[in-house]
């Protein structure tokens, strides 16, 4: 009986969990965002900035994202280019010599991204950083709309919008549309959870030296939050991948090196998971990134608990067949990677569930055991651009 009742509680306590992460979460966020709402102030003038381009090897691609950066409207009095040339050995720091005044290079030895980072600032003059990826465009007025919420002196960093398609592909999909909407309602009631790498800023002032094995993006931008300013979403100051750029040919390997700095970050900002000094934001940071990158932790709590419980009810029966069919399709889908079959939406959706969570399980491990592999010591992760393309 005793061991009935453990079962039962822990199969509901895993449903909970799942049921928080994919629809209890956004609900909450989406309630605050209508009734909490807190307007920036708007200002005219634009602040100096300074933008940051990491480079390991990009002499593929940095030709083209300093001219795109170049070209952008933006007072030129007020900005600045940095490139911050991580041990460069392929004619990157050529290229960038190149383009003269407009752009400053940082020829650095290997320090990895997160040191080069650290200099790039450090060595940076605009009131505010703008880092932005070295295979990534932005649009025309993307430095202008980043720029703008910096009127708030409560804004301490803006999130921009990272776009997946290249610039004239069709619109965002139904799920890109959902999370804009989400980040939306985050910033409108105060904060977004945290910045993606594509493109983002702080000021200059907030920046904080970035430890190595963190993930670069959540580190410097949740430094905003930490010292209770605001981190707010600007969705027009958006960037999007160079045409030809294919991304990521070991998608496996590249969320476990991803995943594993998250949770080593999350762990040296723990600070932010006490509601007690940040409130809602405190929820949203367990939420948004802890329950959802530990989803294995449910996902197993159901596979042990459903099949001793399925006599007790159709709810038990349901949810162990329902599993059995997510982990089965993600099977097929792997056995026909590469078929007709195998590009199948169901499949190739369960596959690519799956394999997020095994990848979180297996940073998270590889965390738990001191095995931190330095990810920021990083490999530009995609193929080569096409003959004639992004040039």
């Amino acid at each position: 009986m005793i061991a009935e009742r453990t079962s039962r509680a822990g199969f509901w306590l895993s449903v909970g969990w799942v049921a928080h992460t994919y629809a209890g979460f956004p609900i909450l966020v989406t309630l605050r965002g209508i009734l909490r709402h807190r307007p920036l102030a708007i200002g005219e003038s634009l602040p100096s900035i300074t933008v940051v381009v990491p480079a390991y090897n990009e002499s593929a691609t940095i030709v083209e994202k300093l001219a795109n950066t170049l070209a952008l409207e933006y007072p030129p009095e007020s900005l600045e280019v940095i490139v911050a040339s991580d041990g460069s050995e392929d004619g990157t720091n050529e290229l960038v010599a190149q383009f003269g005044q407009g752009v400053r290079l940082l020829a650095l030895p290997r320090l990895g991204k997160n040191g080069a980072l650290t200099r790039a600032a450090s060595d940076a003059r605009g009131e505010i950083l703008v880092f932005t990826d070295a295979d990534t465009k932005l649009t025309a007025r993307t430095l202008v709309h980043i720029a703008a919420p910096f009127a708030d002196p409560d804004v301490g960093g803006v999130a921009g919008e990272r776009r997946h398609g290249h610039e004239s592909e069709p619109g965002p999909s139904a799920a890109d549309q959902g999370k804009r909407l989400l980040r939306r309602l985050m910033s409108r009631a105060g904060n977004v959870t945290s910045a993606e790498g594509q493109i983002y800023a702080i000021r200059r002032e907030l920046f904080q030296p970035v430890p190595e094995n963190v993930l670069d993006d959540f580190w410097i931008s949740t430094r905003v939050v930490a010292v209770h300013r605001r981190l707010v979403y600007e969705p027009e100051a958006a960037s999007y991948p160079m045409e030809g750029v294919t991304v990521v040919r070991r998608p496996f390997e590249r969320m476990v090196r991803m995943t594993g700095p998250l949770f080593h970050a999350v762990w040296l900002r723990r600070d932010l998971l006490n509601p007690a000094d940040y409130g809602f934001y405190s929820l949203q940071l367990i939420s948004h990134k802890l329950m959802r990158r530990l989803l294995f932790v449910p996902l197993i709590g159901l596979a042990m608990t459903a099949p001793g419980l399925r006599s007790s009810g159709r709810v038990y029966r349901a949810a162990g067949l329902a599993q059995g069919l997510l982990h089965g399709a993600a099977l097929a889908g792997l056995l026909l990677r590469g078929t007709r079959l195998g590009r199948l939406p169901p499949l190739k959706a369960a596959l690519a569930f799956d394999r997020k969570n095994v990848a979180a399980t297996v940073a998270l491990i590889q965390q738990l055991r001191g095995m931190r592999p330095r990810d920021d010591l990083w490999e530009p992760q995609r193929a080569e651009l096409r003959p004639g393309a992004g040039r």
